[in-house]
């Protein structure tokens, strides 16, 4: 009889865990116009990209359906009719948070105005929206008037905006800061970190806003994806024993250990990065000045293509050694250790030992002076 009642529990199992994931929407247009259909994209219980299309009928639709965790969806409206290919490139949509739980979707004609209330990842979205909104519109408006003012080469309007923009940017960081230590919890407050935070990841600098998520946001599909990040960067943290093989540029093996005894900066870069070739003269300064201290470079290029890689050697005058095997970001050694932007750069001792990261400026030489001994 218990063993009975052990195999009903079981089959049951996957159909409350299910249970759990549903959601419904339900959506009102109080003046709906022509017909249209609704879209909902969205991740399913298996963090799959999904896509739903409903019919509006009389202004009404919904949407029922499985998710994971909260995550960002996407309610589009488009119109149904089927020559209306053009309009439908220019769908009328509006971004927020889905998880388990019942939405409501209220609008006139528009998703774009539309007020979307519903679980507690969605009021957490409402909340961050509503601290930073007017400040992300002071930045668009800035933005807009930079491309006009760069449009016409005006160089005082430029630096108006540059000067205008420096304590905007402030308020936008210190905005998002505040909400992301006063949401721990929050799948929104994860997403933020992901994606604003996470870009380099700097123990000195990550570490509180990583350590400041609950376990119930890191066990979602992005919290496992940002905690394997989080593993990999580590390797890199200062203490660390950094070794890699690679092919240089000449197709010979590349040892970073057979440079023990020496200083060596390794530095990730690309031809394409227009912040990692506006690097390279500091870099070439500093090299010249320091090479007979024993200072070694080694630049790991994300490039895919050889002739772009060694056109940007050649035109940057990069004496040092460089080593790529043209896979991009999937470049084995930026893999390993998590690398997903650039331009970034470790300092090793001679016991290829980490001891700086993301050095860089016209002030490289001196800064790299002083871990040089």
């Amino acid at each position: 009889m218990m063993k009975k009642v052990m195999i009903t529990l079981l089959c049951a199992l996957p159909l409350m865990v299910h249970a759990q994931d549903k959601f419904e929407i339900n959506g009102k247009l109080t003046n709906p116009g022509s017909e249209k259909l609704a879209i909902l994209s969205y991740k399913n219980s298996q963090g799959k990209d999904k896509s739903d299309t409903v019919a509006v009928k009389a202004g009404k639709f919904m949407f029922t359906g499985e998710t994971a965790f909260g995550n960002r969806a996407y309610l589009i409206l488009v119109p149904s009719k089927k020559d209306s290919v053009k309009t439908r490139r220019q769908a009328d949509y509006k971004d927020f948070y889905l998880e388990k739980g019942k939405y409501t979707v209220v609008a006139a004609d528009s998703i774009k105005n539309a007020k979307i209330t519903g679980a507690q990842a969605q009021t957490d979205y409402l909340a961050y929206d509503s601290q930073m909104g007017p400040l992300s519109a002071q930045y668009q408006l800035l933005a807009n008037r930079y491309l006009k003012a760069r449009s016409a080469k005006d160089t005082a309007e430029i630096k108006r905006i540059q000067t205008e923009g420096k304590p905007l940017g402030v308020k936008m960081n210190a905005a998002l800061d505040a909400f992301i230590f006063s949401h721990p919890d929050s799948y929104v407050t994860l997403d933020l970190v992901a994606n604003e935070k996470a870009a380099v990841i700097d123990p000195k600098v990550f570490d509180p806003y990583y350590k400041s998520l609950s376990k119930r946001v890191l066990g979602s599909f992005t919290g496992q994806r940002l905690a394997a990040k989080y593993q990999k960067a580590m390797q890199l943290s200062i203490g660390k024993t950094l070794d890699f093989t690679q092919i240089d540029d000449k197709g010979n093996e590349f040892k970073l250990s057979a440079l023990r005894g020496k200083y060596v900066l390794v530095d990730f870069w690309a031809s394409w990065c227009a912040p990692c070739r506006a690097e390279n003269p500091n870099l070439l300064k500093a090299y010249r000045t320091l090479k007979d201290k024993k200072l070694e470079i080694v630049g790991i290029s994300l490039d895919e293509t050889k002739a772009a890689w060694l056109k940007a050697v050649a035109q940057d005058a990069m004496p040092w050694i460089q080593v790529s095997d043209l896979k991009g970001f999937k470049n084995d050694v930026a893999v390993k250790f998590g690398i997903t932007a650039i331009p970034q750069n470790v300092l090793i001792n001679p016991e290829g030992v980490i001891i700086a990261k993301n050095l860089r400026g016209e002030d490289l030489t001196q800064t790299l002076s002083t871990y040089i001994k």
